[in-house]
């Protein structure tokens, strides 16, 4: 990895960070059934089958478990940039604010194959083996006020659209929209030691975008990424002891 920090303007901080990452020997999720009995030429070794009925013969038993524990499907490489700025305005007779942004762009997030090829999943799910999305961009955007002990805080996590796990009823490819979510929370810290803090995460009460993947549990959305308790208030009361 490499990195570059600019200061254009007093008060203001930009970087930017290229990484590559080559993982070998990855250790990730179990494969999904869907994808197991899809190629069992491939996969038939996580399959358990029961003995075979006598009023079939010559058909294999039916299923009685397909393994989902751990399993080591070779390498990953991945490329990309991190951009981060920051900014804090003068203060004014109203207070201050600052503005942060954290964001990431993948060039590559390739995954191998059994066979030994690669897979690229940079924006993508389509016929992969475990749960988990690799947008092209995702970014946390933050504006802060602040004056005395009084601070209120809103911000955005973003992330760009994708090609979905599943093909659609046609059989064609299905795109998965953008996610866009806010928060928003305050804080007072005008007793020693104290602070308190009341907040809103997914102030709009957004759903998630609708998604057919069948590698969890929860169906209609990937819950790798959305909090399937939508909008909920939070509060919070912390000591630090000096």
């Amino acid at each position: 990895t490499f990195g570059i920090v600019f200061e254009p303007i007093p008060n203001l901080s930009m970087s930017l960070d290229y990484f590559k990452i080559n993982l070998k020997n990855a250790i990730v999720n179990g494969i999904t059934p869907s994808v197991v009995l899809g190629d069992l030429a491939q996969f038939g070794s996580l399959v358990t089958r029961g003995p075979e009925d006598p009023n079939f013969p010559g058909l294999p038993g039916r299923i009685l478990t397909i393994d989902q524990t751990f399993i080591n499907l070779g390498a990953i490489r991945i490329q990309g940039v991190d951009f981060e700025t920051r900014y804090r305005a003068p203060v004014q007779p109203w207070g201050r604010l600052s503005f942060s942004l954290q964001g990431t762009y993948y060039l590559r997030y390739d995954a191998q194959n059994p066979d030994g090829s690669y897979t690229g999943a940079v924006g993508t799910t389509l016929g992969t083996a475990v749960t988990g999305v690799t947008p092209r961009w995702k970014h946390y955007i933050s504006t802060t006020w602040d004056q005395g002990p009084w601070s209120a805080t809103l911000a955005q996590t973003y992330q760009t659209s994708y090609t979905d796990q599943q093909v659609d009823l046609n059989g064609n490819p299905r795109t998965v929209g953008s996610l866009s979510l806010w928060d928003i929370q305050g804080s007072y810290t005008g007793f020693k030691n104290w602070r308190f803090a009341l907040g809103v995460k997914n102030l709009f009460d957004r759903d998630p975008p609708k998604s057919n993947q069948q590698s969890t549990f929860i169906l209609g959305f990937d819950p790798s990424y959305y909090d399937p308790r939508g909008r909920f208030l939070y509060t919070t009361v912390s000591y630090t002891f000096k």
